[in-house]
């Protein structure tokens, strides 16, 4: 980048519209970027033919500010609808126009959502659950763009709630590379978008890819029953964030799908030689390879969900084992005492007279003496019996 300014060039009066702080890259030179702050006035005002990047928060438009919405419509194209809740609410989406004088317009978003493993402030490890499971927050980044092109008018694109790290990836590309396509190609600010998008989007899998591995590594073989409930809850909203990130790339891949066929239609349309069609050759490749980024963190997203459901299904066995476990101890005891209830249940029977005083026989032992051979032969005949018995369950 060739300088850094945090004053704006704009002079404003009583007819300024409601002001908007806003991030510019505006180009200086075959390789070097203008970076400065300033206000969305001064690039509505401005007759540049430059390309510009221009990067703001979203905040000052949902609250309404009518006339900046009117004026940014005018600017970049905008369709009247695109402040409509159903749009905010969008998990992405891709549109284009084309106008007068082969000015082209692009509009469309990425919808993606980060987490991040909370740590306790004074260790700085890792907190977790009973059940070793790592605590965590989320973040949604809503990234939003709209772009304009013109061969002799404005060439840029405002970049909508992007975090920190985007516009730092942004800016890192535009130095490192020619930027001639940006004069003969509508789509050529979007590979750096993508780019900074898909920078992003590795960032969150990886964050939820964590999550789910932590959830894996950490699982034991003694935990106690009251913990499990907490468990199923912990796992329950894991799953729902890890189906949630599954949909949002789905969308992320269709969003880069349409912009790709459309970008196929730029080249036959080219009447500006070689050179050009190389450029926008260029700039359609770029495109086709990020498309295969975001679909192949699709694939790993989904892979993910499968894991994710295989440690449900572990934790749900093993909690019904420990249910089982707990009936076993039950059906055990209920077998040692069988003989013996049913060896005393005969002898306090009528048959035997045994006089109108209480008193202990001195035959007591004959009771004995039949009741513990019984209770061991029906365990060691439950024992020996097919697998299909109760005593499958003993392992004595």
């Amino acid at each position: 980048m060739s300088r850094n300014s945090t004053n704006s060039r704009a002079s404003y009066t009583s007819s300024s519209i409601t002001p908007l702080s806003v991030e510019v890259l505006e180009r200086a030179g075959s390789q070097e970027w203008d970076y400065r702050v300033t206000d969305i006035d001064e690039i509505l005002r401005s007759r540049s033919t430059s390309p510009t990047f221009v990067f703001a928060k979203s905040q000052v438009l949902q609250l309404g500010a009518l006339d900046l919405r009117t004026r940014l419509e005018g600017y970049y194209g905008m369709p009247t609808d695109i402040w409509s809740q159903t749009q905010w609410d969008s998990n992405g989406f891709f549109g284009c126009a084309s106008g007068a004088g082969s000015r082209h317009k692009t509009w469309f978003r990425f919808l993606i959502k980060i987490f991040d493993q909370t740590k306790d402030e004074k260790t700085g490890q890792i907190q977790t659950t009973a059940f070793g499971n790592p605590k965590y927050t989320y973040d949604w980044y809503k990234l939003g763009f709209f772009s304009t092109w013109s061969p002799d008018g404005p060439k840029s694109i405002l970049c909508l709630d992007c975090p920190e790290n985007f516009v730092l990836h942004v800016r890192k590309s535009l130095a490192s590379v020619s930027s001639d396509s940006f004069f003969c190609d509508p789509y050529a600010f979007h590979p750096y978008i993508v780019g900074g998008a898909v920078s992003t989007f590795d960032a969150a899998v990886w964050s939820l890819r964590d999550l789910v591995r932590m959830t894996e590594k950490h699982r034991n073989r003694n935990e106690r029953m009251n913990d499990y409930e907490d468990h199923f809850d912990y796992l329950h909203e894991l799953s729902r964030h890890v189906i949630h990130s599954g949909e949002i790339l789905t969308v992320a891949t269709e969003v880069m799908s349409k912009m790709v066929h459309r970008h196929e239609g730029i080249l036959p349309r080219v009447e500006d030689g070689y050179e050009a069609e190389d450029a926008i050759r260029q700039v359609g490749d770029n495109l086709d390879f990020y498309q295969g980024l975001l679909y192949g963190f699709k694939c790993r997203c989904e892979a993910m969900q499968m894991r994710h459901q295989n440690e449900i299904s572990l934790a749900q066995s093993r909690a019904v084992a420990s249910d089982a476990a707990a009936m076993k101890a039950i059906a055990g005891l209920t077998i040692v005492f069988l003989p013996a209830t049913f060896v005393s249940a005969i002898f306090s029977m009528s048959f035997f007279d045994n006089g109108e005083q209480w008193g202990l026989s001195p035959k007591i032992w004959i009771y004995w003496v039949i009741a513990v051979p019984v209770t061991l032969i029906t365990v060691l005949l439950l024992r020996r019996g097919p697998k299909g018995s109760i005593m499958r369950f003993f392992s004595f």
